[in-house]
């Protein structure tokens, strides 16, 4: 991805990576994501599950600044995922698990442009416990970032199974845009995995699910 072209592939990411990515996706394969452990528990009184799995329409990150609508993206025929031209707005894989499902994963993406205004220039600057909201239309969903880490395209080739099988026995969500500015191309990528809370209960702050949040385990 580049900032003279916006609708580049998802962040950087090679096409030899989607092509990878299509096929696990077909083969339904699902592997331990790096450094998982068990989640901290969520104060029942503060939060409720959704009714039922809902489309995502506006991804909310508090500690960044980020508000972005969301709209759904596909895989086009040369097996790139293509985020949405308005660098803006982000995209979600529409064949990627909704918030609120029971198992496999969420999957957004932006563009980061290093001159300035992409949506997620500052994904980066997230870390375990860090909240993260998504606009549905059932409710809005929290989650808790539990890891924050960066791959090189070689390192996203390799772990693309894990990253993005919908085969995950339990569910999170997926953030990923493009770092490593080298003057003509990005060379890496920053991902975020983050955990749902659910939906907050009337009466509970904004305080209280910063709190929640940050009780994240730093070490999954």
């Amino acid at each position: 991805m580049t900032d003279r072209k916006a609708g580049d592939g998802i962040a950087g990411l090679s096409r030899r990576l989607f092509v990878l990515f299509l096929a696990m996706v077909i083969a339904g394969f699902a592997l331990p994501s790096p450094g998982v452990g068990a989640p901290q528990p969520v104060p029942p009184s503060l939060y409720r599950e959704l009714a039922v799995p809902s489309v995502p329409e506006l991804l909310i990150v508090p500690s960044i600044a980020l508000r972005a609508p969301i709209l759904p993206i596909e895989v086009d025929p040369d097996g790139v995922l293509t985020p949405p031209a308005d660098v803006r707005d982000v995209g979600w894989w529409k064949r990627s698990a909704k918030p609120g499902a029971k198992s496999g994963q969420t999957l957004i993406t932006g563009h980061t442009v290093h001159t300035g205004g992409g949506v997620m220039n500052r994904l980066g600057e997230l870390h375990p416990g860090s909240l993260v909201r998504i606009q549905t239309p059932g409710g809005i969903v929290d989650y808790r970032t539990t890891k924050v880490f960066v791959y090189t395209k070689a390192e996203l080739a390799k772990h693309a199974e894990e990253l993005f099988s919908q085969k995950r026995p339990d569910y999170r969500l997926v953030l990923i845009t493009c770092t490593g500015w080298t003057g003509t191309d990005y060379t890496s990528n920053i991902i975020v995995f983050a955990d749902e809370m659910g939906v907050r209960r009337p009466g509970t702050s904004a305080a209280e699910a910063d709190a929640v949040a940050a009780e994240a385990n730093p070490d999954r």
